[in-house]
């Protein structure tokens, strides 16, 4: 056992967009970014959305350089939209290592600085004058120092990547975008050329065994619930998740505790309650009464 708790702290919980304004003042309105602080090892960073912005600016109040690993889940605007704010970055001294799958038509390193270009933001990430590193990452298992990352592909349009990380006898799994396999089981492949999408769906038989295989007996799930059943069943194909999917898995992985995540928009304060009190009904009428709570900007969680 760990002497000294794994701190989780959320920067930011919304997804798609951020969504500044009176209907998202209790849960937050910036798009995902979590830190993770183990004990002994270097600050790991989970996505650069707009809660990276705050981030930054709390970590430089603190004395010494900042020595940083950056997951990014995968590259839609609201999971790196954060990066080009981020302080630290600009400060000669400080360390990142930005890990991310490459595209297959761009490395990762030309994905992060794209949104830099002179067209999209006054600054060039040349301008970083902190050590910044590119580690571009599939399916794979890293060992960094006493920490484990293991990465898993999900289900999102594009290449996203769950990330599941164990240190001393601890474990917890972010996954912030994801949805059922299901909606791709009976799609008709014949006489036609598989896209690199395609021939990634065609590898496992069961896929969503295999992701619960991923998080089994995780201390903590972090995971995408941005849908009512009924908002799911008109947005399939979008890469996200109704509640009733994101509970089914914790109960199937045998998870210790969920938490949801990505939070719609469009959902208010009001409508995130809604969804956490089915959540945690759906749990109980499954005999499974595990703490769940909803993402949070602010909020701590101790492992």
């Amino acid at each position: 056992m760990n002497e000294t708790p794994i701190q989780i702290k959320f920067w930011g919980v919304r997804g798609s967009i951020p969504t500044p304004g009176p209907r998202t003042l209790r849960y937050g309105g910036n798009t995902p970014c979590i830190e993770v602080q183990f004990p002994g090892q270097p600050l790991v960073i989970l996505d650069a959305g707009s809660g990276i912005r705050e981030l930054g600016k709390a970590l430089l109040q603190q004395p010494g350089p900042v020595q940083a690993y950056i997951f990014i889940s995968h590259f839609h605007w609201d999971h790196i939209q954060g990066l080009p704010f981020f302080k630290p970055a600009f400060k000669e001294g400080n360390s990142f290592t930005i890990f991310g799958c490459d595209e297959p038509h761009m490395p990762l390193n030309e994905i992060i600085s794209m949104q830099m270009k002179p067209t999209f933001f006054p600054l060039a990430i040349e301008d970083m004058k902190a050590e910044v590193k590119f580690h571009p990452i599939r399916e794979e298992t890293l060992e960094l120092d006493g920490l484990r990352v293991i990465t898993k592909f999900l289900n999102h349009p594009g290449y996203a990547l769950g990330y599941r990380f164990e240190y001393q006898g601890k474990s917890f799994v972010y996954i912030s975008d994801n949805e059922p396999y299901h909606g791709f089981q009976n799609r008709d492949m014949k006489d036609k050329p598989l896209s690199v999408e395609e021939e990634f769906e065609t590898l496992i038989e069961d896929k969503d065994s295999a992701l619960v295989e991923f998080i089994k007996d995780a201390d903590l799930l972090i995971h995408d619930t941005q849908f009512f059943p009924e908002e799911y069943a008109e947005k399939v194909t979008w890469g996200h998740s109704p509640y009733n999917y994101t509970v089914d898995l914790a109960i199937r992985g045998q998870v210790r505790q969920l938490v949801l995540f990505h939070h719609d928009p469009d959902h208010s304060d009001e409508m995130v309650d809604r969804i956490l009190e089915l959540s945690r009904q759906y749990l109980k009428q499954h005999d499974f009464p595990i703490p769940c709570h909803a993402a949070q900007e602010g909020s701590v969680i101790t492992l």
